[in-house]
């Protein structure tokens, strides 16, 4: 089987926007399907799957009226800063409120809402390799400075996705873009995470508040239902959920802290034994999100369908979020002369 990347019109917007999907396929016959809405990652099946394991919708107007961030680029900030209020160059600068009292996700404006530009190519004969770009001019969401971004996505013939983002600013900023796709390695419509393992190379995470804002404090996960240091079945502390870090996010919503040293290194990685597949999360970003879904219910999947809460997980690697209030988290700002750069990569594999 030969290597391939198409293109075609999966529906239009309110606006007359076209929404595009592009399929990448690789030898093995494993695709990988992208919209241009967001920059958005929508599915993943091997030949053996019987369903995409990354969550998506099967209609242009389900994929728009969907809240869920599902699959989306998200910027110019991903995650919370507090208030919508950060200092920059000794100047208060407010943002957009999308999500009271604080901003979220780059405001409603932000990344996860634009029509990206596209190019596809076919690099070698061999790697299907998918270019978005987006301009987010300046004020957009708040933020100051013009934003020129470039995302960078190939699948491999080892079955990993792999996302390269490089942005340029022509004044000072602050970025922290992340990939939002949602997994459940039974299915997309599975519906829980039952059977699913995880583990996470980090020992420390954020305390949040009450709206889920970082404190400032890191904290050890070490005797707590957040330590993923060896595998851990989530879905057992989810079904009944009764710790209290976990029902003050409606489940697992927290940040885990790694070393900010710009390497390539595995944040994560997630099993479903029934299934044997298992999934590897990569990046150089010193955060990453557990997300379990907390607020997925009710998401529109298409058809009269809908997502249901707690039916799958993300891992969102990034800077920490509220990073510019904190000046001991790694540092957020971007300038005419320090670009943006990083790598997020996702390898799947069937177990032994």
């Amino acid at each position: 089987m030969k290597a391939s990347i198409s293109e075609v019109v999966f529906g239009k917007l309110d606006d007359g926007s076209v929404i595009k999907q592009f399929k990448l396929r690789n030898a093995r016959g494993s695709i990988a399907t992208f919209l241009n809405l967001g920059a958005s990652w929508v599915g993943f099946q091997r030949e053996a799957d019987k369903e995409s394991l990354v969550l998506g919708c099967t209609s242009a107007e389900a994929f728009a009226n969907q809240h869920a961030f599902l699959g989306s680029t998200v910027g110019r900030w991903a995650n919370r800063i507090g208030h919508g209020r950060l200092a920059l160059n000794g100047q208060m600068i407010q943002l957009e409120i999308n999500l009271p009292p604080h901003h979220l996700h780059g405001g409603n404006s932000g990344f996860s809402h634009q029509i990206w530009q596209s190019n596809i190519q076919l690099v070698d004969d061999k790697t299907p390799t998918l270019t978005f770009t987006y301009f987010s001019p300046d004020g957009e969401g708040g933020f100051p400075g013009n934003v020129s971004t470039t995302v960078t996505i190939t699948l491999t013939d080892d079955d990993t996705v792999n996302f390269q983002y490089h942005a340029t600013t022509d004044a000072d900023t602050v970025l922290n873009i992340t990939n939002h796709s949602y997994f459940n390695l039974a299915g997309q419509s599975e519906g829980n995470l039952k059977n699913h393992e995880f583990k996470i190379e980090s020992q420390t995470y954020l305390d949040a508040d009450e709206t889920a804002l970082p404190t400032g404090t890191l904290l050890s996960t070490q005797n707590t239902v957040l330590n993923f240091t060896d595998w851990v079945n989530a879905y057992q502390n989810l079904t009944p959920m009764t710790d209290e870090v976990l029902v003050r996010a409606g489940g697992y919503d927290h940040c885990y802290c790694f070393e900010n040293d710009r390497k390539l290194k595995v944040l994560a990685t997630a099993r479903h034994l029934a299934t044997n597949t298992e999934l590897t999360c990569r990046s150089n970003l010193p955060g990453m999100q557990f997300y379990t879904s907390n607020f997925l219910g009710g998401t529109p999947v298409g058809n009269g369908t809908h997502y249901q809460t707690h039916g799958a997980f993300c891992f969102e690697p990034g800077l920490w979020p509220d990073s510019p209030n904190h000046s001991h988290f790694p540092e957020s700002v971007i300038s005419p002369e320090q670009e943006f750069s990083a790598i997020i990569e996702y390898s799947f594999k069937s177990l032994e």
